[in-house]
């Protein structure tokens, strides 16, 4: 088993491809500027122990704390926030070395790194406990938290299929992996496309020079994203799979008919592991739903909430 988590989890958990680095472009920069604005969020830095951490934040009331994939980005919330903010205090976070964060240096990128990371920041923001939304590896990551500290998180919701999870049937992409192929890495623009493709059920909304300054920004750093998918690939903790009886928080699954990385197989897996898990199968989306169909998505997660 541990040999096949090392082939499979180097794919796991991943976010819309983009770079991890702040772009310079100053037209996407304005672009993203008026974006988080309209959508009444304001950008933020706060100093963590992992070093600074970007975030975007807005509304009033319970807060709600948005955690990302790998090789993703806080905005990939924002559309999916107009659902929140009118009655929660939305967070969208840059995890530590990701997004317009700087990089973290060897080993850092290993999950239970990660998972310490996630902590000081809830610090750092004065976090004494939060709702928690996760996409993909951030699922893994803030399910390691909701096990370990349960008195910080008040609920759990994965949106999209999260890290560690494996069901009765494979996708092309887990077969890739199991065969020892790395298709997430991008090292020019075709592979940029052809993950985007892969991870989304239609093209990006995103305006053309955001993306292609997302693009630019990762294709200029290979070395930087192999050694984090390598390190990530490590997987030193335990399976989201077999964690799941030890997550005692009401626990949201939305999990997309559509993923064409994780098969939708492992939904079922997933919700009878959980104590108080409740799942919703989703339609016309892909691995991330909250860009896919950001308002379905908010729909649903806000339903959640507000039953609590």
């Amino acid at each position: 088993m541990g040999r096949l988590w090392v082939k499979v989890t180097a794919v796991l958990g991943l976010g819309l491809v983009v770079a991890c680095g702040s772009s310079s472009d100053p037209v996407a920069g304005l672009m993203l500027t008026s974006g988080r604005a309209s959508a009444g969020l304001d950008g933020r830095v706060v100093q963590t122990a992992a070093g600074p951490v970007r975030y975007l934040e807005g509304g009033k009331g319970q807060p709600v704390l948005m955690v990302h994939g790998i090789f993703a980005r806080k905005e990939h919330w924002l559309q999916m926030s107009r659902r929140l903010t009118d009655r929660y205090r939305v967070i969208m976070i840059d995890l530590p070395g990701f997004g317009d964060n700087p990089p973290l240096g060897r080993g850092q990128y290993r999950l239970s790194r990660q998972a310490d990371n996630l902590e000081a920041v809830m610090a750092a923001l004065g976090l004494e406990s939060a709702h928690i939304a996760a996409s993909s590896m951030g699922g893994q990551i803030a399910g390691v938290v909701a096990a370990r500290s349960p008195e910080k998180v008040r609920s759990l919701a994965f949106i999209g299929s999260p890290l560690g999870v494996l069901g009765p049937r494979q996708t092309d992409f887990e077969r890739a992996a199991l065969a020892g192929q790395a298709p997430m890495v991008v090292r020019n623009r075709a592979d940029f496309d052809r993950r985007n493709a892969l991870v989304l059920a239609r093209p990006p909304s995103t305006p053309a020079a955001v993306l292609n300054a997302w693009a630019a920004d990762e294709i200029a750093t290979p070395d930087l994203n192999q050694r984090i998918w390598d390190e990530v690939a490590l997987f030193d903790v335990t399976p989201l799979q077999r964690l799941a009886p030890r997550i005692g928080q009401p626990t949201l699954i939305l999990w997309c008919k559509g993923d064409r990385v994780f098969h939708p197989s492992g939904g079922a897996v997933l919700e009878r592991a959980l104590p108080r898990a409740e799942r919703r199968m989703m339609t016309g989306c892909g691995h991330l739903p909250m860009i896919d169909r950001p308002g379905r998505t908010g729909k649903n997660y806000r339903e959640f909430l507000d039953r609590l």
